[in-house]
């Protein structure tokens, strides 16, 4: 086996969520991490929940000079919730919830109602860009309780924010004015709790590799802006600093050169190229689970839907009613390097996430204060 990492629902970023929750009063359903409870027993008037997406343990460990600053300040590695994939993750970053419970999966899900595999996050056809939703998919049938609403509803007196790159704010172009918006906030007299989440590093990977000059130099502006972030921070300022998930770097396998399984689908696949749901007609499945197995078993682990729940794959509590559904018939799993190309198009990044490997499962628990 190569370096499997399962979900450690005690070790992970849903329990550095519910510690947060936990130091503002609120109830919660899931267990905390004890390191941060450790550290969150001293009072502070503001808290700031950075999370750098992609930035995983072992992709620090690749890049050590560059980010010394963040290895110095590292507390403990811990994993990421599954699939190891910024959609599941960020959605559980502001809910406190697990996939399992949030049914928020994926890149993109299929939804009966439309018929169609959607990307939530830009409302949009995967599959057909040019189609055109008239409201929003995931408002209307994925809604959640955030977790400024908890905190502020437990605290009338704390002031929550939230600070996004230019894809939101247009004024956040670089890592350093985000830094410039949490620092300006922390200064102001009312109590904060911040949730701040920068994309760049992502898109830097995917489009050029976990080892590349272009990452190795973003690393560097992070890791430098965040001392920055440091040397001006007041003594009542406590910033946790984690990621969504890592990624390896990976070669892609098109689905579509494989009409032995294509055939079966009911309808095109979804949630990940690395972690892929698929509906399967009702008499093909026994042939599918064959084929596929044929095919891929040294590349990927195939579970029916029902297993990979029963397992604890997508965390344990409540289930919500859509989830089943988003995971369809079977479940594949990435256990090496290889990366479905779902859409039948030449284009592959050439790294990405999603899987069960090590590089894509750690992240950092990282303390400046």
């Amino acid at each position: 086996m190569k370096n499997i990492v399962f979900p450690d629902y005690h070790n992970s970023l849903l329990n550095v969520v519910n510690s947060i929750l936990k130091k503002y009063g609120v109830k919660t359903e899931y267990p905390s991490l004890p390191a941060l409870d450790l550290v969150l027993e001293k009072k502070y008037k503001n808290i700031v929940f950075y999370l750098i997406d992609a930035m995983g343990s072992e992709i620090l460990n690749k890049h050590k000079e560059e980010v010394s600053f963040f290895i110095n300040n590292r507390i403990k590695d811990i994993t990421t919730v599954f699939p190891s994939t910024t959609v599941a993750a960020t959605t559980t970053a502001v809910s406190g919830l697990p996939p399992i419970a949030t049914g928020w999966l994926g890149w993109m899900q299929y939804v009966k109602e439309e018929d169609r595999n959607i990307v939530f996050f830009l409302n949009q056809d995967y599959y057909d860009e040019d189609h055109v939703f008239g409201y929003n998919v995931a408002e209307r049938y994925f809604k959640f309780e955030t977790i400024y609403e908890r905190i502020e509803k437990q605290n009338p007196n704390i002031k929550t924010h939230e600070i996004f790159p230019e894809f939101r704010i247009k004024e956040h172009k670089t890592i350093k004015s985000q830094i410039d918006s949490v620092i300006n906030i922390v200064k102001a007299s009312q109590d904060n709790f911040i949730y701040a989440y920068w994309d760049k590093l992502d898109t830097l990977m995917h489009e050029f590799g976990t080892g590349s000059f272009e990452v190795k130099n973003h690393l560097k502006e992070i890791s430098e802006s965040f001392k920055y972030l440091k040397d001006n921070l007041c003594d009542d300022t406590l910033v946790i600093v984690t990621a969504d998930h890592g990624q390896i770097d990976i070669e892609g396998i098109n689905l579509w050169e494989y009409p032995e399984l294509t055939s079966k689908f009911k309808h095109q696949p979804s949630v990940e190229a690395r972690a892929t749901a698929f509906h399967i007609k009702e008499n093909e499945r026994d042939e599918f689970e064959l084929t596929f197995n044929n095919l891929f078993r040294d590349k990927f682990v195939l579970y029916k839907s029902d297993e990979a729940i029963k397992i604890g794959l997508f965390g344990k509590g409540l289930e919500s009613p859509r989830t089943k559904g988003f995971l369809g018939d079977y479940f594949a799993v990435a256990i090496d390097k290889f990366s479905f190309r779902l859409q039948n198009s030449p284009h592959v990044f050439k790294a990405t996430h999603a899987g069960l490997l090590k590089d894509e499962m750690m992240i950092p628990l990282i303390i400046i204060k």
